[in-house]
């Protein structure tokens, strides 16, 4: 699937800074502590693995280098473009632009991952039913759909609108310090949670970006999952496989095919 096959809804958020490919891979290149657990489940699975909302392949290489064939998929030009200069000649990794509401691949994974709250990147109950019905015809008849998101308590938890510092990294053409200061407002009504960014690059230049999230609980995602043919088999509360629980941060849920969508 390549950019031609997006509409205007899929590519109008991602020509900003924050989806620029270089300064994603600096701002997260010290998020590392979900990687094991994704590379853990990929050697527990057979058959390829395709990564949704692969980004820069931060979780897609290490898998691949592992010595699993891998797929990643991601809407943002930048991104899969930042990802293949990254990919080694001899790793079995493959990224393509699409859009994760809407693909099809003509081929079947043993696993296939939505990582890093990505599913919040879904902004209606429409655009994720899409999503897994388009992950159920993709998966293999014993393959597993693992997702994760950040609980909504503890996402919206500093969604007061108030701009503060957020986080820094050096440029990535200079080595510069890049500051990043924002504000995050939580329309409860809504689930939406919006993000204003504000980029200071070395010489003063300033960079705006805003990036809008829906919260989802595990049980919205269960009955969002089970429409498309998918049913939670097991989940976790966070990468050390801890029981979910009412204070984690992080809700991982593993799926397989239901018998609808084994039957489709």
């Amino acid at each position: 699937m390549t950019r031609s096959g997006l509409d205007d809804s899929a590519l109008r958020h991602v020509d900003s800074i924050y989806y620029d490919g270089a300064h994603y891979d600096r701002r997260y290149e010290t998020y590392t502590r979900d990687i094991e657990f994704w590379c853990a489940l990929a050697r527990s699975t057979a058959g390829p693995v395709l990564e949704l909302a692969a980004g820069t392949g931060r979780l897609a290489l290490p898998i691949a280098e592992s010595g699993r064939e891998v797929v990643g998929l991601d809407v943002a030009p930048s991104m899969v473009a930042q990802a293949q200069r990254k990919r080694r000649p001899a790793t079995a990794a493959t990224f393509l632009v699409g859009d994760m509401r809407h693909f099809a691949l003509e081929r079947t994974f043993g696993l296939v991952i939505l990582a890093c709250s990505s599913v919040c990147h879904l902004l209606t109950d429409a655009d994720a039913a899409s999503c897994f019905a388009a992950v159920a015809r993709h998966l293999r008849p014993a393959g597993v759909f693992a997702v994760d998101v950040a609980t909504p308590h503890h996402e919206t938890a500093t969604a007061d609108g108030q701009w503060r510092d957020r986080f820094g990294y050096p440029d990535p053409a200079t080595g510069a310090a890049v500051t990043v200061r924002g504000r995050r407002r939580y329309t409860p009504e809504t689930r939406m949670l919006v993000d204003d960014l504000e980029y200071t690059i070395a010489g003063g230049r300033t960079a705006r970006a805003t990036r809008t999230s829906r919260m989802y609980t595990a049980d919205q995602l269960a009955d969002l999952l089970d429409g498309a043919g998918l049913r939670v088999d097991r989940s976790y509360g966070g990468f050390d496989g801890r029981p979910p629980s009412a204070d984690a941060q992080t809700q991982i849920l593993i799926c397989s095919l239901g018998r609808a969508a084994r039957g489709s």
